[in-house]
């Protein structure tokens, strides 16, 4: 576990989709982690990097669920910060997010190309699925 500012973080093991990680996190008092800025992204980052089963990283509090045109925090956050894969990125022609309405549910990426950045996918998303989740708690 990991503190910063108020908060403390907590890798949830995978295998579990997004839907999965947000019920553990819950159940444990907390909920998918909501990233506020620059600094926490990197924080985050640099603390569960290591910690990833794979590189496509770990399940964010991100998605679109209630409205596919519009993400939103699973804590219910008014947190407008997004850190996108940007276009022209290796493997990533157009960018993030994809348009694509199963595509749902955000993860923050750890490969080299897309160290940090998010990437929206389904909510089996199979590399993901295997690293699981952060779960944030506020303290």
């Amino acid at each position: 576990m990991f503190q910063r500012r108020g908060s403390a973080y907590a890798l949830l093991e995978g295998p579990l989709t997004w839907r999965d990680a947000r019920r553990k996190a819950r159940r444990l008092g907390g909920d998918l982690v909501t990233i506020q800025g620059p600094g926490e992204n990197d924080f985050i980052t640099r603390r569960f990097e290591p910690l990833a089963a794979d590189d496509c990283g770990l399940w964010i509090g991100l998605n679109s669920i209630k409205d596919p045109s519009r993400f939103q925090w699973s804590d219910g956050s008014a947190s407008r910060y997004r850190h996108w894969v940007k276009a022209g990125v290796p493997g990533y022609r157009d960018g993030m997010p994809s348009e694509d309405p199963a595509r749902r549910f955000v993860h923050i990426y750890f490969n080299p190309a897309a160290r940090g950045y998010w990437k929206n996918s389904d909510n089996t998303y199979h590399d993901v699925v295997l690293g699981g989740g952060i779960a944030e708690f506020v303290l």
